[in-house]
């Protein structure tokens, strides 16, 4: 069964967002986050730090900011955001997910915060430009069945709205590449 976001009610915005960064090996990179497995909403998932707009939040892209300074300990004075990427909507949660691409010059010092984030995880950028790391996979609930795109890195499996915004980064760079 596939959800009607017709017939949902109006979706939560949330932001998120996709630092590029160089690693540890200079190489660059993008901080993904492991959730804790005892969390209520995408328990044990690997996502990109972020969450819901605050009423506080003076905008979506300062939610990005705000989640991923919470999150994984952030200094966001330090970054820059350089783009936007397509909402994607989450029906799992009723959220519509605005994606925000930033750099940084040099590797931030990031930290998990405990009680929501068990680990960081750096994606190497280029991989998302190979399909190395790129599967399908069949996932299940009461009621529905869904076969979708994944990635495989680290041991982990990153699929739902993380994969589908690291796919639109991968496209806009592998078609900036081609310009």
């Amino acid at each position: 069964m596939v959800p009607d976001r017709a017939s949902a009610p109006t979706p939560r915005p949330a932001s998120t967002l996709l630092l590029i960064h160089p690693g540890a090996e200079g190489e660059l990179v993008v901080p993904l986050t492991l959730r804790h497995a005892d969390l209520r909403a995408h328990a044990g998932e690997v996502s990109l730090p972020g969450g819901a707009v605050e009423p506080d939040d003076p905008s979506r892209e300062a939610a990005a900011l705000r989640e991923a300074s919470e999150e994984v300990g952030l200094n966001t004075a330090a970054v820059q955001v350089i783009g936007v990427l397509d909402d994607v909507w989450i029906p799992v949660s009723n959220f519509e997910l605005r994606p925000y691409v930033a750099v940084s010059a040099s590797r931030p010092a990031l930290t998990p915060q405990t009680s929501e984030v068990a680990a960081i995880l750096e994606l190497p950028l280029r991989l998302l430009l190979t399909d190395e790391i790129i599967g399908e996979e069949e996932f299940s609930g009461p009621g529905w069945r869904l076969r979708a795109g994944v990635y495989r890195y680290g041991g982990q499996l990153i699929w739902g709205a993380t994969a589908r915004t690291l796919a639109m980064l991968a496209t806009v760079l592998s078609d900036a590449d081609k310009s």
